[in-house]
């Protein structure tokens, strides 16, 4: 019968060999080339705002300043008149006087997800049928549009998602957030698309075609849900439609993240997982490579098996460091370099609450968490909601 640290080291050994698999998956999915179109449709990017998010100005000036060889038009969004982060969206707009811009103000009574409640007035003002949703928080790097419109056109896709790199930190949460998004949650996703043809869609960046979306039941379909790009992803398959992955990153941008946000970020995530997909909630945890080997040396005692956790431990850091480098462009500052095996014994406390908990607090809203990811509000949640208002125009 085996014993614990032989199970242990059998579950590690499966870890490792998972991990360079979504390295291998991670570098074969961004290094692909498509082949750029004669001509481009015309594109409306949709902004969804919700307060200041970290450098949001320098967010939000990365998008006006796409070179984009075709009409392209702006809408922000937010369900509060008043939210700052629409303000400095105003006040960047202003520099950029030559582009087509309209401000929104959506209805947040539309579903139980405030974020897409957000989108879906933001996506009622689209001026083009082709729409690139992105998060507050992302970043685009120069070239992106033409970028990924080209690979969206060429893959003949109906819906893409793009992967996330995790960049900026200037602090311990923040530095453990990007590396969470840079070498656990890209990896993992590139995995599942290459070696099982699972597009699993993560919201930051989000490439469809209007009209596409209303032929599948529109945003009503993924109103009352927490996990919305994955399901919104899982409903165009149903479709018929082809969902795509794009080989091209967008930087999520975290500074001076918290680590209670850290930690609380991916609970919530981590709490989806364990309501849209059980299996991959469980895999979750048995791909911690490191965790397994600091049990199996706990339960042995013996050197050996703690020389065997600190080899791993390094050798997932290094490997880790380098794909992360890979990912965003940048290498994760030296003083930071404790992050990756911290994030790894981190982890472990993370899943076991997101395991035991269905109630969840998102933008200032509490929610239990049902099959398939589906929100109930609890009673403490505010019951004055925000109508629909017209569009407004741009401020002279």
């Amino acid at each position: 019968m085996l014993s614990v640290v032989s199970i242990c080291l059998v579950i590690c050994a499966c870890a490792l060999a998972l991990h360079a698999l979504g390295a291998w998956a991670t570098v074969r999915q961004s290094t692909q080339k498509h082949a750029e179109p004669t001509t481009f449709p015309a594109l409306t990017l949709l902004k969804p705002i919700k307060g200041l998010e970290e450098e949001l100005e320098q967010n939000l000036r990365s998008f006006f300043e796409q070179r984009y060889p075709a009409p392209l038009s702006f809408v922000f969004s937010s369900t509060e008149s008043d939210d700052p982060g629409l303000l400095a969206a105003r006040r960047v707009a202003r520099e950029y006087p030559e582009a087509r811009v309209q401000f929104v103000l959506s209805d947040a009574s539309f579903g139980q997800n405030p974020k897409v409640s957000n989108i879906a007035g933001a996506l009622s003002a689209a001026e083009h049928d082709l729409v690139l949703q992105t998060d507050a928080n992302v970043r685009l790097r120069p070239g992106y549009l033409t970028a990924v419109v080209s690979e969206f056109l060429s893959l003949r896709a109906s819906l893409t998602g793009a992967l996330v790199a995790g960049s900026g930190e200037r602090s311990w949460g923040a530095a453990l957030e990007n590396v969470q998004l840079s070498t656990f949650t890209t990896p993992a996703i590139c995995f599942a698309y290459r070696a099982f043809d699972i597009p699993c869609v993560i919201g930051k960046s989000i490439l469809f075609r209007k009209s596409e979306l209303h032929s599948v039941g529109g945003l009503e379909c993924v109103k009352d849900v927490l996990a919305e790009d994955f399901v919104l992803g899982q409903v165009y398959l149903r479709a018929g439609k082809r969902v795509a992955l794009s080989g091209l990153a967008v930087d999520n941008i975290n500074t001076t993240t918290s680590l209670r946000r850290f930690a609380d970020r991916h609970t919530r995530w981590l709490q989806m997982r364990a309501v849209v997909h059980v299996p991959g909630f469980v895999a979750d945890l048995l791909s911690n490579a490191a965790l397994f080997a600091l049990i199996s040396a706990v339960c042995s005692g013996e050197l050996r098996h703690w020389l065997l956790y600190f080899a791993i431990a390094a050798y997932k850091t290094f490997v880790d460091a380098w794909l992360l480098t890979h990912v965003r462009g940048t290498s994760l500052p030296l003083m930071y370099l404790p992050a990756f095996p911290l994030r790894d014994l981190l982890q472990p406390f993370i899943w076991l609450t997101a395991a035991v908990s269905r109630t969840t607090e998102w933008r200032g809203k509490r929610f239990k968490l049902t099959r398939g990811s589906r929100l109930i509000a609890l009673p403490s949640q505010p019951a004055a909601l925000a109508e629909l208002h017209p569009l407004e125009k741009r401020p002279d």
